[in-house]
């Protein structure tokens, strides 16, 4: 490596699930990869705050960016939970209409699904919608069921693609604020990125960077879209709702997007929301009491019987939505080696692991001079998560426990996370609490951390060899404690 810079193959910026499904999709060959996010912890953006769908694919029109990836992509994810060990579970949709003018949107959809290549679509009546799913509100009189649809846990499909491409030599750098591009004298090709970290260097730049896309376009001279960030709000449930859905349930879509959902998630809480709030602002992330009242009752013409006293946490995540209403994926004319995976919006969690097949075929085919794609013989393709010992069989907890003692030590009550767990967590790259969490799951249940946050700051102090002062909740200026309350005693005769 040159002094002053880092040398790569392949600069990908943005660690979302795009990002993320690329660097791993990337790795299979011999390229030296750098993905760079200026997050403390992935996921972050979007990839951290949706709706955890895998969509059918029935909603997008048939011709459009999206249609061509979703479906596909609900394929890949049914192929990959095992090999990568992320959970996904396969609970089907529902889309709900209520009057007649609403059942003929149905029919539109399920045309769409067909052209699209969706499996096994159907229209149910609301009293066979009620048989399946008995706290659905009698004022829905029709249903399209989706069976491919499924849940996915975000937090771990995200780090399964990353830490695979990390297992298979992708560079992971966080904190890293992409600044500027560096081009050629002539200006007419990449050369890589400038950063608050430095320059990095990579004759081909995949931008993936979420709602700042269009931001990181325009530095490569493509003016083509603008974002404007949608915000959209959420409510989480205690696990003591599960068993109230089934499946995932939506309203009929409208001109502002798929509408307030109510969701069983892949650990068994419920999920309700978002809301759509177009805003200027790129990083609010705020919620509303406005907002979560519109969130909340949109979900009760859904399942009236929601217990609103079981809610425990609320959180909002921002979309990248194009005033094209598509995708923008694709090399870009203006600057030879910069590569637009931009504006990627719902279902573009759904559409990744087929959007990074794609921009494998694109820069083999597009870019081929650049970056030579030679297989990498010793590419590994599968991966393990930490071991969910809440889940597990006592006497796989037993065999666990005898093997390292730690795993006794529950940190985190709501979850049963042990200290083991949060101790591989961070063996593998969390720095945070926020990290910590979704690696483990410790801090997301009832208590949100009332009970496991301290235990889990003091294991990051100890392991990191920091005070406990200068852990973070998500890096940056989170920090959590100010000082000691009071000093240790320390023997002696007390004053």
């Amino acid at each position: 490596m040159s002094q002053g810079y880092r040398q790569h193959d392949v600069i990908i910026v943005g660690g979302g699930i795009v990002g993320a499904a690329i660097a791993r999709e990337l790795s299979r060959y011999r390229l030296r990869i750098a993905v760079l996010d200026k997050a403390s912890d992935l996921p972050s953006g979007a990839s951290r705050a949706n709706s955890a769908m895998v969509h059918g694919g029935f909603d997008d029109k048939p011709g459009t960016v999206k249609a061509s990836f979703c479906a596909a992509g609900n394929r890949l994810y049914h192929e990959l939970c095992d090999l990568l060990d992320f959970r996904l579970v396969p609970c089907g949709s529902y889309v709900c209409a209520v009057g007649e003018e609403e059942h003929a949107h149905l029919e539109l959809l399920r045309e769409q699904g067909r052209a699209n290549g969706v499996p096994k679509l159907e229209i149910l009546s609301g009293d066979e919608l009620r048989s399946r799913e008995p706290h659905a509100s009698e004022a829905i009189t029709a249903a399209l069921w989706c069976p491919s649809a499924a849940i996915v846990n975000n937090f771990e499909a995200v780090l399964a693609f990353l830490d695979n491409a990390q297992a298979n030599g992708a560079e992971l750098f966080l904190e890293t604020d992409v600044t500027g591009l560096l081009k050629s004298p002539d200006g007419r090709e990449v050369q890589g990125v400038a950063t608050n970290r430095g320059e990095f260097r990579a004759p081909v730049v995949v931008n993936a960077a979420g709602i700042h896309s269009d931001e990181l376009s325009r530095m490569a001279g493509d003016e083509s879209f603008r974002i404007t960030p949608t915000r959209g709000e959420y409510y989480i449930f205690d696990k003591a709702t599960d068993g109230l859905v089934k499946g995932f349930f939506f309203p009929c879509p409208s001109k502002r997007g798929k509408g307030i959902t109510v969701a069983r998630t892949a650990d068994g809480n419920l999920l309700l929301g978002p809301n759509s709030v177009p805003q200027e602002a790129r990083e609010d992330t705020s919620t509303t009491r406005e907002g979560l009242e519109e969130v909340f009752e949109g979900a009760k013409k859904l399942i009236p019987s929601i217990p609103r006293n079981l809610a425990i946490t609320t959180f909002a995540g921002i979309r990248a939505n194009t005033d094209t209403g598509d995708f923008h994926i694709g090399a870009v004319k203006s600057l030879r080696g910069f590569v637009n995976v931009a504006g990627i919006k719902s279902p573009g969690f759904t559409s990744a692991p087929a959007i990074a097949l794609h921009v494998v075929e694109l820069l083999r085919e597009e870019l081929g001079d650049r970056i030579p794609l030679a297989e990498d013989p010793a590419f590994v393709p599968e991966r393990r998560h930490i071991p969910r010992f809440a889940e597990l069989p006592m006497e796989e907890r037993i065999a666990l426990t005898r093997q390292d003692a730690r795993y006794g030590q529950i940190v985190c009550r709501c979850e049963t996370v042990t200290e083991a767990q949060v101790l591989e967590a961070i063996r593998r790259g969390a720095r945070t609490l926020a990290a910590v969490k979704i690696w483990t799951r410790a801090g997301a249940g009832r208590c949100q951390g009332g009970f496991c946050g301290p235990r889990v700051v003091e294991i990051l102090a100890r392991e990191l060899g920091v005070s406990p002062e200068e852990i973070t909740r998500h890096g940056g200026h989170s920090r959590l404690l100010t000082g000691a309350t009071k000093e240790p005693w320390l023997g002696g005769e007390e004053a």
